[in-house]
């Protein structure tokens, strides 16, 4: 028996009007109207029986109405008639009483729309207890994934689609403060629970470094310090090989665009890395790859063959017009600045991680270890936990576009050239994507990052790679990427522009709900899409291990006597580019 069976006594009021998926209902008792409010549901009578369709109230409205009439025996006079209320209500989706062998079933289509004078009542009290645990249970497409409560309903827990979650990309977007950390805390933790949990979350800031246990693995790029000690994969130190960037990648960063010599430059750099695999490939015995590789395919090469390659040909003399006298060559004196640009990256201390002592990565079998570490999921011999944390913190930030894109795109790729029916799905966390995935850029290592973003997220689905883009600048990521997000979590968001990229994403008939987005509280959030069956408000639960968002009681730690920083450590560590214990 359906839950959602009224008598006609206990109705709101009647519909008036229909226009699509909006209904305007009147309202004749003005205790119930002024126990409505906006963003609460309500059930319809359908066309049909056994079926109710369900509503989001969107706007109240009380409106005075007068009209002149002829009153017997009187000439024209004003009279003054009742107040007309009004509710506008969005139309979502249908109650089912009973779909096959499954009762009180819950659809968001719309296959009828209610009748004029058909009644409409309020969901609540145990009625609504009882729809928020109907819809909780998202039915089929495997396991569910809690992100909290529904504010309407406190005792109902919220459940989300974990497949189309990551299937179809999420978008996690808030105000500095809102909760977006937590958010993302919530829904790795879960992840990590599963058995075969397989996810890479790009760590800006270093906030998750506080998620434990044992689906969790954590790495960080390697610092100036860890270049020192000489740590590898072994104690979570990642190198990442300029051999890794795709062409285009290396040329944005090695080659000065400004340089009226860049053609050139990139030509002969195309030139010399070709030459240098081949070299790689010949001398290692790996003829079958020696014969179908290209310029972007992962292969090691010796960045010193490349160097005097250029340096060669920067100073290469040629036999001139007469016998026995010489002439600078094609490229003499044009190679100075790649060169230069070249051997001043290799000896930035920062940027260590990229050129690593040759025995660290330039070994052919090196990149099956690494694959195996971030790609393999929990279940793999070769990883400790399924959610692989990478600390991005200590890169510095105007290669961070690159190396992030080079990580993505390793996952990619490998997920690419895996059978269709042999892929193990991973998800990425791009924490703080406006750094990397942003809308507006001045082209070099930004656009390399944005292509390989935005390429995942048109085709990641296919090869099994889900996107989590977590920002709080939406306004400020890639429309592209944003635009294939199928799934929003908004949270607090204050700025005009940012609540206009969430109202795009939401349906026309859900609109209204970006008007709560500047009072959301901290750790509320607005959750729509393929994933939830209900568009809604929901409180997300408190994670177990609360990330290291850097929020800071200002007025509190000033009143403290022994609140204090360690300066003296904060400058060495800016000395040498490397946190200090």
């Amino acid at each position: 028996m359906s839950f959602l069976d009224y008598d006609d006594t206990d109705a709101l009021g009647q519909v008036q009007s229909v226009d699509t998926a909006t209904v305007v209902v009147k309202v004749a008792d003005i205790e119930s109207m002024r126990a409505l409010q906006v963003n609460r549901l309500v059930a319809l009578q359908s066309s049909r029986a056994g079926q109710h369709l369900i509503g989001i109230i969107q706007k109240i409205t009380r409106t005075a109405v007068e009209a002149r009439s002829h009153a017997e025996g009187e000439g024209l006079a004003e009279q003054a008639f009742p107040e007309v209320n009004l509710v506008r209500i969005a139309l979502i989706g249908t109650m089912i009483a009973r779909l096959g062998q499954r009762d009180n079933v819950f659809r968001r289509t719309l296959e009828t729309v209610p009748e004029i004078d058909a009644n409409c009542f309020t969901l609540e009290g145990e009625r609504l207890t009882k729809f928020m645990r109907v819809i909780s249970a998202v039915s089929g497409d495997g396991q569910h994934l809690s992100l909290g409560n529904y504010t309407l309903d406190t005792a109902a827990e919220a459940y989300v689609n974990g497949n189309k979650l990551f299937q179809r990309h999420a978008l996690v977007v808030g105000s500095t403060g809102s909760g977006k950390s937590w958010t993302t805390a919530r829904l790795l933790e879960q992840i990590a629970e599963l058995d075969s949990g397989n996810a890479i979350v790009f760590d800006i800031h270093g906030e998750y470094r506080s998620m434990e246990g044992d689906g969790f693995e954590h790495f960080r790029v390697a610092g100036p310090a860890d270049i020192e000690a000489g740590r590898g994969l072994e104690e979570g130190v990642l190198h990442l090989p300029y051999w890794l960037m795709a062409y285009e990648a290396l040329v944005s960063m090695f080659v000065d665009r400004s340089d009226t010599n860049a053609p050139n430059q990139a030509m002969i750099m195309s030139r010399a890395i070709t030459e240098a695999k081949r070299a790689f490939l010949r001398d290692g015995g790996h003829g079958a790859v020696l014969a179908n590789f290209t310029i972007d395919s992962p292969v090691p090469f010796d960045i010193e063959r490349v160097l005097g390659n250029l340096s060669d040909l920067n100073q290469e003399m040629v036999p001139g017009a007469k016998a026995g006298t010489e002439k600078m060559g094609e490229f003499n004196g044009k190679l100075s600045r790649l060169i230069q640009r070249l051997d001043n990256k290799r000896g930035d201390r920062r940027l260590g991680f990229l050129f690593p002592a040759a025995g660290a990565t330039l070994d052919y079998a090196w990149l099956d270890r690494i694959v195996a570490v971030l790609l393999g999921g929990r279940s793999a011999k070769s990883a400790k936990g399924g959610v692989k944390i990478i600390d991005f913190s200590e890169v510095p930030s105007d290669v961070l576009p690159l190396i992030v894109g080079m990580v993505a795109r390793l996952a990619f790729s490998v997920q690419q050239w895996i059978p269709s029916g042999s892929r193990h799905p991973i998800a990425l966390f791009c924490d703080e994507a406006h750094l990397y995935i942003p809308e507006h850029h001045d082209g070099g290592a930004m656009e390399n990052a944005i292509a390989v973003f935005e390429r995942i997220a048109k085709e990641g689905r296919k090869y099994g790679v889900g996107l989590v883009v977590i920002s709080q600048r939406p306004s400020e990521v890639s429309r592209t990427v944003v635009s294939q997000c199928s799934n929003l979590i908004a949270m607090r968001l204050t700025n005009g522009d940012d609540q206009a990229v969430v109202r795009r994403l939401l349906p026309d008939s859900l609109g209204g709900f970006s008007d709560l987005l500047p009072i959301l509280d901290t750790g509320e959030a607005l959750v729509v899409g393929d994933a939830i069956l209900l568009p809604t408000r929901i409180r997300i639960a408190m994670p177990r291990n609360e990330p290291l968002s850097g929020t800071i009681d200002f007025w509190d730690c000033w009143a403290g006597a022994t609140c204090a920083s360690d300066l003296t450590k904060a400058i060495e560590s800016w000395r040498r580019q490397t946190v200090q214990p």
